[in-house]
């Protein structure tokens, strides 16, 4: 933990540094590497700290007025309990040089650290005196107050600025902080805009500034960085926000139209954003917008996995199709190929998928050969030609692919699909749901759930859903499982009689089964859907008393909100 402080406050004191005035620094190159000033650097990294100062101490006696040396002692003082020692060399330094805002600072952060606050007030009205017209010290004293929460002194404090100023300008930040805390929406909105103009870098800080704003206030803050002119501070900042509160597509809105030199990071900024969110195909938007200004095919490439990833294999294709173009074969390999030819085997093109690979196979490595391998011979199962994809993978390294379990579980065999089929980063809900039913189920064989996935991967859904609810009758251990895979089909094709039908059955004949709240949430909203709200409350409520732990309890509330809203009042 000291080792940690000790880097905090010496990351804090280069940072400071940084900003003071260049003469300053610059006109004691000679001092900063003194003998003594390096052997308190390295007493403090030693932790060695109460040598450190009077290594320090020696240093100052050498060079009074150097900014490296007061800092150094400042961490080394702090760490041995001792700031006040601080308080007298901070104020001979300033008196030596009082232009120099790190000496001011440091007294501000070294008596709130001693707990005088009526000092540092004193230290900040010396400050203005001997700056005036000036709102550094107004900026720093205010983030202090700031940081320990007395939000009305630096109300006072901003007002008292702006009145002697005419403006805030100067002091966009620390209004916009003050505002944030204050839960003054849409004023902040406006404060953090007018800091973002100047000070591109704070669109973080705005963001997590910004970010508890209740829904209710949203309207207006989207408002305040929307207005025009459109600025690219503004939109990355609200960009980001919509990102944070769940709805990716509307920070896109707000970020595509901007035209800005910055424009293209922000673009791929966002595009990363989105993705660590799953917002796969927004994500993919904004990489299509960078590309419309700079053809890179490494961004294609990323755009047609995005797509791919977001169920869109058409624009995949097309994205990789254009990423191809713009590199030379082997970067092709390396980093679209394989997108490419999932493209092709999610849209069942399975011939021009194999030729793709015949193309490049040259190039292929033996465990690349086999990975695409794996991905057309899915695109034959997705063709419906299980025959060839079984011929393709009739070499040793086929038998242990992902395409191999699955024409494994095609066929009913299970025990072969247990040892082939694995879990993935990237796993998608059929293989979840597969990895589920092997792992549910003790049996070595089942054809008719075998059947049903078959049917599922060739697009056949009313067939897939009869033949899981078919499977329940044979898979005893993992009934309820394949009975809400099939309810979830008949859903999805809007068949709500079998859907509702097969959810009943889960609750009141397997209320154990982890399906079961579930089924109670899906019956629930068919019954609100359809109007008959004192069935909707009594489901719901069931799944939040009978399934509190359960992961579909948030969602339940909201539904029977929703049905309590609608029932019509006792006469």
């Amino acid at each position: 933990m000291r080792r940690v402080r000790r880097a905090f406050l010496l990351l804090s004191a280069i940072v400071v540094a940084t900003v003071a005035p260049c003469a300053a620094i610059g006109a004691q190159p000679a001092q900063q590497t003194s003998t003594a000033y390096q052997k308190a650097l390295d007493l403090e990294q030693a932790d060695k700290y109460a040598e450190a100062v009077v290594a320090y101490r020696e240093a100052l006696a050498q060079s009074p007025g150097s900014v490296p040396v007061i800092l150094g002692l400042e961490r080394a003082y702090a760490q041995i309990g001792r700031t006040d020692s601080m308080l007298p060399v901070l104020n001979a330094a300033i008196a030596r040089n009082p232009r120099e805002a790190v000496f001011r600072v440091a007294l501000l952060r070294s008596l709130r650290t001693v707990g005088d606050r009526e000092g540092a007030r004193v230290a900040f009205e010396k400050w203005r005196a001997d700056w005036p017209r000036d709102p550094v010290p107004y900026r720093e004293y205010s983030r202090m107050l700031m940081q320990d929460g007395q939000t009305t002194a630096v109300d006072t404090l901003l007002r008292r600025a702006q009145a002697e100023f005419g403006s805030g300008r100067g002091l966009e930040y620390e209004t916009a902080l003050l505002r944030s805390s204050m839960g003054m929406w849409p004023l902040a909105a406006e404060s953090w805009r007018a800091a973002l103009r100047t000070n591109a870098y704070l669109d973080q800080a705005a963001v997590h500034s910004l970010l508890p704003a209740p829904r209710s206030a949203r309207a207006e803050l989207r408002q305040a960085f929307m207005s025009a002119p459109v600025e690219l501070g503004a939109r990355k900042a609200l960009a980001a926000l919509e990102v944070s509160w769940g709805s990716p597509r509307e920070g896109w809105l707000a970020l595509k139209d901007v035209r800005d030199t910055g424009s293209v990071n922000a673009w791929l900024d966002f595009a990363q954003r989105a993705e660590q969110t799953d917002a796969w195909l927004t994500a993919r938007d904004a990489l299509v917008a960078v590309l419309t200004v700079h053809g890179r095919g490494d961004v294609a490439a990323r755009a047609a996995n995005d797509a791919l990833a977001g169920g869109d294999a058409a624009s995949s294709l097309a994205l990789a199709q254009q990423a191809t173009l713009l590199m030379d074969a082997r970067a092709v390999i390396s980093v679209v190929l394989g997108t490419y030819v999932r493209a092709l085997a999610a849209l069942g093109r399975a011939d021009d998928a194999q030729k793709l690979v015949v193309q490049y196979a040259p190039l292929l490595a033996p465990d690349q050969r086999a990975r695409l391998d794996q991905a057309v011979a899915w695109a034959w199962v997705k063709a419906g030609d299980v025959a060839k994809a079984r011929a393709l993978l009739a070499d040793a390294a086929g038998q242990t692919g992902e395409a191999s379990g699955w024409l494994a579980l095609y066929d009913g065999d299970l025990k072969g699909a247990r040892t082939r089929l694995k879990a993935t980063s990237s796993a998608t809900p059929e293989l979840l749901t597969a990895l589920a039913l092997l792992e549910r189920s003790k049996a070595d064989s089942a054809a008719v759930a075998g059947k049903a996935f078959l049917d599922l991967a060739r697009g056949d859904t009313i067939a897939a859903a009869t033949g899981f609810e078919r499977a329940a009758q044979t898979l005893p251990d993992a009934a309820p499982l394949v009975l809400a895979v099939a309810a979830r089909l008949y859903g999805n094709r809007h068949d709500v009689v079998r859907s509702v039908a097969l959810w009943k059955g889960i609750v009141e004949k397997y209320p154990e089964a982890p399906e079961a709240p579930e089924g109670d949430l899906e019956w629930g909203r068919a019954m609100r859907r359809q109007g008959n709200l004192p069935m909707a409350i009594e489901r719901l409520e069931h799944l939040i008393l009978t399934y509190p732990q359960s992961a579909l309890v948030p969602q339940a509330r909201r539904e029977l909100d929703l049905a309590r809203a609608t029932v019509p009042p006792t006469p």
